[in-house]
């Protein structure tokens, strides 16, 4: 009887180990998966701040460019100034907490930071450089790409909705306020055929994230 009970009791024993033992091994994998994500998500991070310092250096060059050889106003030339000084301010404080490598929810957060920063961007310029006869237009692709870096398609095919809808009040606005500077049908041809080349830009980069995931 004793020894019935003594078996019974290593089994129950075995079958908590057991049991224990599987969770601890799962939490343990989670863990490990999460710690890698995050150090993944890091690192895109880093490099999109580094990507980011970079193009603001571009565009103070072609400002400085501009300027000296008078192709723009002075307004216009310190206009486009402190934009590159607002942008520089953003990507440094989206660099300086991007160091806080525990916590994904924040790292993605300041890539949504950097997604808003890049489409205001975008758009100021559009408006200042004279609405749909704007090249600034191209400038809404960074954002866009910047996305990519959730892995989230919906963020991507969410960040290509927000560009149409500033690229929209963008060249509205400066179409309202000169108005003499085009006409409708050209207005809302432009916009239209731009908002279609954003989500086509999304689509791929999409059809690219999900051809990776799948390989």
């Amino acid at each position: 009887m004793l020894a019935d009970f003594g078996g019974v009791g290593l089994s129950l024993w075995a079958w908590v180990g057991g049991e224990v033992s599987c969770k601890s091994t799962k939490g343990i994998l989670q863990y490990y998966k999460m710690a890698e994500k995050t150090a993944s998500l890091y690192s895109r991070l880093a490099r999109l701040t580094y990507i980011h310092f970079i193009y603001m250096l571009l565009f103070a060059v072609s400002i400085i460019i501009y300027d000296a050889s008078q192709l723009i106003a002075p307004e216009a030339v310190l206009y486009r100034w402190k934009l590159a000084t607002t942008m520089i301010i953003v990507i440094t404080a989206v660099w300086y907490f991007a160091r806080v490598k525990a916590r994904p929810r924040l790292q993605r957060w300041l890539i949504a930071t950097l997604v808003f920063a890049d489409i205001l961007f975008a758009s100021f310029l559009v408006y200042a450089d004279r609405g749909m006869a704007s090249l600034a237009v191209t400038l809404y692709a960074v954002p866009i790409i910047v996305s990519a870096a959730t892995g989230s398609s919906r963020a991507i095919l969410g960040t290509a909705s927000l560009c149409t809808a500033a690229y929209t009040l963008a060249t509205v606005k400066y179409f309202v306020d000169y108005f003499n500077e085009g006409y409708k049908v050209q207005l809302y041809s432009t916009i239209g055929f731009y908002g279609a080349v954003f989500f086509l830009i999304a689509f791929l980069i999409t059809i690219n994230l999900h051809t990776k995931a799948d390989a």
